[in-house]
């Protein structure tokens, strides 16, 4: 079950305990979910003929009651799942972006409960959601869980924290776990001191340098490098 499965299960089917005491205007995930597909179907812009570009910044200012419930359920992973399912409707929109999705949660003393208030915009980011066909960039290219991402800087961090460039929800990967640098001598991935390691091609090591179609695991999580994303078209 999700994150949200179960952040919507407790919210409806609470008799006691933290969720009880509040009423029926309680904010409830499919109202999250639905705003975000609202506003990125009005935010989209065309930018060529073959090419809308999309925001993938997302702030919700909650009140104080709803902004308690989300931190004590846990922020963190509901922004991430949010951010994932609102990069498949991307996807099944053909929408673009210039940097991943990320959904942010603040608090706003002004705002009485059930009211939020949401805002987008376009931030540049080391790793872009491959999304549509027209995305032919020549860059090298992650593929994590049937995702692919352009890597578009020297630095990209992936890991399970909502700070990376790539956010991956799985429990045996470090906040920050991997780095991958783009130099003249070639693509590396660092491990950046985490737990559980980093193997390459199922050895561990602190770094190595990629070759085309290697395999990386963190984690459970098996991910592939391409030298260019254009090879995967």
């Amino acid at each position: 079950m999700s994150v949200l499965d179960r952040f919507e299960k407790s919210v409806e089917g609470a008799v006691n305990g933290v969720f009880a005491k509040f009423g029926s205007k309680d904010l409830q995930p499919v109202d999250l979910t639905s705003a975000l597909e609202r506003e990125i179907d009005e935010s989209a812009m065309p930018v060529g003929r073959e090419r809308t570009v999309a925001p993938n910044e997302y702030r919700f200012k909650l009140s104080t009651p709803d902004f308690d419930r989300i931190e004590q359920w846990g922020s963190e992973a509901l922004a991430n799942e949010l951010a994932d399912n609102l990069t498949k409707y991307a996807k099944s929109q053909h929408y673009a972006f210039v940097g991943p999705v990320v959904v942010v949660f603040e608090e706003d003393l002004e705002l009485s409960k059930g009211n939020f208030k949401l805002t987008s915009e376009s931030v540049q980011g080391n790793a872009v959601p491959v999304t549509t066909d027209a995305q032919a960039e020549d860059c090298p290219m992650l593929e994590v869980n049937n995702s692919q991402y352009l890597l578009t800087k020297s630095k990209t961090i992936i890991g399970r924290g909502s700070g990376c460039d790539i956010v991956i929800d799985d429990p045996g990967i470090s906040r920050k776990h991997l780095e991958i640098d783009i130099t003249d001598n070639g693509v590396i991935a660092r491990d950046l001191g985490s737990t559980n390691g980093t193997y390459v091609e199922g050895h561990q090591v602190p770094a190595a340098t990629l070759l085309d179609g290697n395999t990386i695991t963190i984690g459970r999580t098996r991910i592939l490098y391409w030298a260019s994303s254009q090879d995967q078209e």
